[in-house]
């Protein structure tokens, strides 16, 4: 223990020995604005010494502004006469020369102690460039004036709040609480807007200001330091990023050409490289989609492409891999069913990002800005949805949708070989050998330069059927009959006739929602196909099916109101002939009548025939 050593007590208070004595010293408090005060140097002993390094107000004249200096330097003036022993031992001596440097310099004698307690805590003239308290100081350890402390408390009650009042409002706020009488009036002293705004601007953090007024994750997503990189997740290829969106633009119906609202886009994107490894363009969301996105992921992108009419080469979309690594804000959904069976078996890692944090995965993010740009001002009055569909006298954009789902995919996909093998990523930090091999900054290009020891290849068929969705069928004696569908394998008849001799027999299958041309029959473990019977639903999908059904069931209304009225009509017309007739009096024996006047009404029907055919021949 010696001079200028800082300590700290049991209460956690630390103290500056400025005068060291025996048997007391004179200490200053670093935290508290207070004058010296004699300790026991027996308790100063039982203190534990800490570092004076947080009080260190070490800053080079070079980095400092001439105004800077001449303000530091004409404080540090006004403790002329007061850097010496006596202005600490004697409070007499200190409070008079205080109050002579105050008078000389046009400030309160409370200022120039403040500068000398600065500078006795940091024993240096750079603690006094601050014009408030010092930086490792907080606000609440500075001594505040009643209006400060109540200015302070409006802001944290009225302003830093999720209900966003103006400053002016939280200053009205503060006098009507704190500065008007029981009647509401306002009491003759109160600080000014003037003073609550500049102590406002003082102590102002922008960081509480938008989390308190905008939320944690408005902060987070708009407002955060934009610091570190997104690459940061991944070294090399084999993490990916998937999200999903609603695009911009209404389609319609390929059966019925009749609007079907707007198609769901999700994306696979390797974090490293930024290469889409696999997309998915559908109506429905959750484990569905995320199941034939990943099918689509691990699928050989020629054929997938073909499928659509579009050739490509393999090099044009090199990716038919399972990710090491799958990030996401949709978690809950890789949870259950399938796809958790699938993580598991591949040792999937799958990370959990937080909602309404886009900027967490900003390669698939950006990709949807990147492909809806790209065809949105080429599609417009075919469904794309403007800025103004708002406003009043703004066009329904629902009408005007032409495009179904295969063309609306197949844009999709053009847009997505392109940013996959011709778009330049300018910005991307290549490395020392992509370089020298020449590499350009392309994502496919990029994505083969890499090594794939972390990417797992499988059969896509067998994945295709692994993760395709269920749902409960029966075998009748028509088929295997789901969706109100028909489905046929000829080596099920025998099983067929005894459905419809012994009931219906209740299975699982596995079904495919995009096109239902064909179904798997799910039984031991094994997968057996069966073919659609129906030819008018071949090539479509479960939406476009169960729209289809929906409409003939509409106009099946139509045909029975009108097969009802055919027939009250064919009653109305037998009623009206048959009371047009009279009913002979039957007498004698009835049997022998009828044996006597058929012959002859059946030559009177040959006469009336031939009558008929010279009529027809004479007319011709």
């Amino acid at each position: 223990m010696k001079n200028l050593d800082i300590l700290q007590a049991s209460d956690g208070s630390q103290l500056r020995i400025i005068l060291y004595a025996e048997p007391q010293s004179y200490v200053v408090d670093c935290q508290r604005f207070r004058m010296p005060s004699l300790v026991r140097n027996a308790d100063l002993a039982a203190m534990q010494t800490v570092s004076a390094d947080q009080y260190a107000a070490f800053v080079l004249d070079d980095d400092l502004s001439p105004r800077q200096r001449a303000q530091r330097d004409k404080r540090f003036s006004l403790l002329d006469g007061l850097l010496c022993s006596q202005a600490i031992t004697d409070k007499a001596y200190r409070s008079r020369t205080a109050q002579e440097q105050a008078t000389l310099a046009g400030v309160t004698r409370r200022t120039v102690l403040l500068y000398l307690w600065r500078y006795w805590v940091s024993q240096n003239k750079n603690a006094l460039l601050t014009s408030s308290c010092t930086e490792h100081n907080s606000d609440h350890t500075c001594t505040l004036s009643v209006d400060e402390k109540n200015i302070r408390w409006a802001l944290n009650k009225f302003y830093y709040t999720p209900q966003k009042q103006t400053l002016t409002t939280a200053y009205k706020m503060m006098l009507q609480a704190r500065y008007c009488d029981a009647y509401g009036k306002l009491l003759p002293q109160y600080p000014s807007f003037w003073q609550f705004r500049y102590y406002f601007r003082c102590h102002r953090d922008p960081i509480n200001e938008t989390i308190s007024r905008q939320g944690i994750k408005a902060y987070q997503r708009n407002h955060r330091a934009f610091t570190g990189s997104v690459r940061a997740y991944a070294e090399t290829i084999g993490t990916y990023m998937t999200d999903a969106t609603v695009a911009d633009i209404y389609i319609v119906s390929r059966i019925t050409r009749k609007p079907i609202g707007r198609p769901i886009i999700y994306t696979m994107v390797d974090a490293y490289s930024n290469l889409i490894t696999g997309v998915y363009v559908g109506l429905e969301g959750g484990q569905y989609a995320l199941r034939l996105l990943m099918q689509n992921t691990c699928a050989d992108k020629v054929s997938v492409c073909h499928k659509y009419g579009i050739e490509i080469d393999p090099q044009d979309w090199p990716s038919h891999h399972l990710p090491s690594k799958i990030i996401t804000d949709r978690g809950t959904e890789f949870l259950g069913g399938p796809l958790e069976n699938l993580c598991e078996c591949y040792h999937i890692e799958v990370e959990n990002l937080p909602s309404y944090r886009p900027d967490l995965k900003g390669p698939v993010e950006k990709l949807f800005d990147l492909i809806q740009s790209a065809y949105k001002p080429l599609l417009k009055g075919k469904g794309i949805i403007e800025p103004d569909y708002q406003e009043r006298g703004a066009p329904d954009y629902r009408k005007q949708g032409v495009l179904d789902i295969d063309q609306f995919t197949r844009i999709v996909l053009k847009c997505v070989i392109y940013y996959n093998s011709k778009y330049i990523m300018g910005n991307f930090p290549l490395t020392t050998a992509m370089m020298q091999v020449g590499v350009p900054p392309i994502a496919a290009r990029i994505w083969t330069s890499c090594p794939s020891s972390s990417l797992t290849t499988v059969d896509s068929a067998k994945l295709g059927l692994t993760l395709l969705p269920r749902a409960d069928g029966r075998i009748t004696q028509r088929g295997l009959e789901v969706f109100a569908l028909n489905f046929s394998n000829t080596l099920f008849k025998k099983r067929f006739v005894r459905a419809g001799l012994s009931g219906r027999d209740k299975v699982v299958i596995a079904y495919n929602p995009a096109c239902l041309d064909s179904i798997w029959l799910f039984e031991n473990g094994e997968y057996t196909e069966f073919r659609l019977m129906q030819d008018q639903y071949r090539g479509k999908t479960l939406a476009e099916v169960q729209d289809a059904q929906q409409e003939r069931k509409k106009a099946a209304v139509d045909w029975k109101k009108q097969d009802l009225q055919a027939q009250l009509d064919l009653m109305a017309d037998i009623s009206a002939i048959a009371s047009m007739t009279e009913r002979p009096a039957a007498t004698g024996n009835i049997g022998k009548q009828i044996a006597e006047n058929r012959p002859v009404a059946r030559k009177q029907e040959s006469i009336n025939m031939m009558d008929l055919l010279f009529d027809t021949q004479e007319d011709l």
